[in-house]
């Protein structure tokens, strides 16, 4: 398994963690159970590099990781999320002047972003995805959309800027991507914009974003290293969404400008974090792993019926370690393209929230603290009265940074901070309310 760093290509990485087998597909979501809990595993071997502390997963096989019209991992059912991406379409219209430019997504998803952006900025864009399963063709917004994977090297399009939002981490080959795109480019003035997965904040938690889709963990030094070497050069970067992703945004040929970022460009003494939590990572994965699995079977043994709110790769990644053998009263997804389907290896099945009203639960589990708010408010919508708890690994302070300080989801919101969300008294009618762990073993269900 050795491998030299697809960031720096200064070292060998280094392994530290072995999960073991987990499941390939996160995304796909099967019609019966048997189906579900015959999907294929793949080994998941995390090693890092002492040069620059880029993550790999170094088992990684390509030749299991399909990408497919099956697979859903959409994110726009949240408001939250929408939210956030609002916000970012904004930013990055308003700063690059994107009217009448052409705009490259690669990993558009179902192509809520792109649309979204081609409508606010004026601009024309085209997006590729082996998941889209829309319409293909032209769009009344001005993009184009492809189902399949973005052609590479002289088949790219032209592009005034391309964006790549959750995609990156998935590639076998990132630096060539990037160095792809930096060619097509050649000597026009074009722009990029990358958004992945935050690996400090995945690999300081328990990792239950740690999965088997995700190639690459990027945290600030080796994201610039790998950007710079492919010959791109840094405007901006930072944490968004509560510290959970890391964007980059870039540019080709535009040295004569300045930098459109205020933050100072992340060097070497950067990684020094993301290295302290390499040093951790299998320690906590594992004691996470166990603390849940007891706490859940506490829960059910008191008769509190826990259900688990979010079936996405963090849920996934949660049920495999924590609730293998099903002890859990339901699991819950606001995406109805989930409903009554199975998901991978556990073969859970993934109902609406609004099967809580009838099931009644007295604990309800979190994954994603992003999303802790509103579905405390879905929760009181339905008159579910339940305590919401999250891993306290994922309870944890987080700074968000970057230089964008008047927009909310740039400058960090409360998702991230110590808290645990819990049913208020009776007298405050039902609202929910954020209270601090009385000690750090405290999961907020009592």
């Amino acid at each position: 398994m050795s491998r030299v760093c697809d960031s720096c290509a200064q070292a060998t990485l280094v392994p530290f963690a072995d999960l073991g087998d987990i499941p390939v597909l996160c995304g796909v979501h099967w019609a019966d159970a048997e189906a579900a809990a015959a999907s294929p595993v793949g080994r998941m071997v995390l090693a890092y590099c002492p040069s620059c502390a880029y993550v790999r997963n170094v088992a990684f096989d390509p030749a299991v990781m399909v990408y497919d019209t099956t697979m859903d991992t959409n994110l726009h059912h949240s408001p939250a999320f929408q939210a956030f991406s609002a916000e970012l379409v904004k930013h990055l219209a308003d700063r690059y002047r994107l009217g009448g430019k052409r705009v490259l997504d690669v990993g558009c998803g179902q192509g809520e972003f792109l649309r979204e952006l081609c409508h606010t900025a004026g601009c024309t864009g085209i997006g590729y995805d082996a998941m889209y399963a829309g319409p293909v063709g032209p769009d009344a917004s001005g993009a184009v959309f492809q189902s399949g994977y973005a052609p590479r090297g002289a088949g790219l399009p032209e592009f005034d800027m391309v964006t790549s939002r959750h995609w990156f981490e998935h590639l076998d080959d990132p630096y060539d991507f990037l160095a792809d795109l930096r060619q097509r480019a050649g000597t026009r003035q074009v722009y990029g914009y990358l958004e992945v997965p935050d690996a400090c904040y995945d690999l300081s938690t328990a990792g239950w974003e740690v999965i088997y889709p995700h190639v690459s963990y990027f945290d600030a030094y080796s994201l610039v290293r790998i950007v710079e070497r492919a010959g791109w050069r840094v405007e901006d970067t930072g944490t968004l969404f509560g510290g959970m992703f890391r964007f980059i945004e870039m540019s080709a040929n535009g040295d004569a400008e300045p930098r459109r970022g205020g933050q100072p460009v992340p060097g070497p003494a950067d990684r020094e974090r993301q290295l302290s939590a390499v040093a951790g990572f299998m320690q906590r994965h594992e004691a996470e792993r166990k603390a849940w699995r007891d706490r859940i079977g506490e829960l059910v043994e008191r008769g509190a019926r826990p259900v688990l709110w979010g079936a996405g790769s963090r849920g996934v990644q949660f049920l495999t370690f924590a609730d293998a053998d099903r002890r859990l009263a339901a699991v819950v997804d606001v995406n109805p393209r989930k409903w009554g389907r199975y998901l991978p290896v556990t073969a859970h099945r993934v109902e609406s929230p609004e099967t809580l009203s009838m099931l009644k639960p007295d604990a309800v589990i979190i994954t994603n603290p992003s999303y802790r708010n509103e579905i405390g408010e879905h929760l009181r919508r339905l008159g579910v009265d339940a305590r919401a708890s999250m891993p306290r690994s994922l309870a944890r302070p987080r700074k968000t940074s970057s230089s964008h300080q008047s927009r909310p989801f740039w400058d960090g919101n409360e998702a991230c901070n110590s808290s645990t969300l819990r049913r208020a008294t009776s007298s405050d009618s039902g609202r929910y309310t954020l209270r601090r762990a009385r000690s750090p073993s405290h999961f907020g269900i009592s």
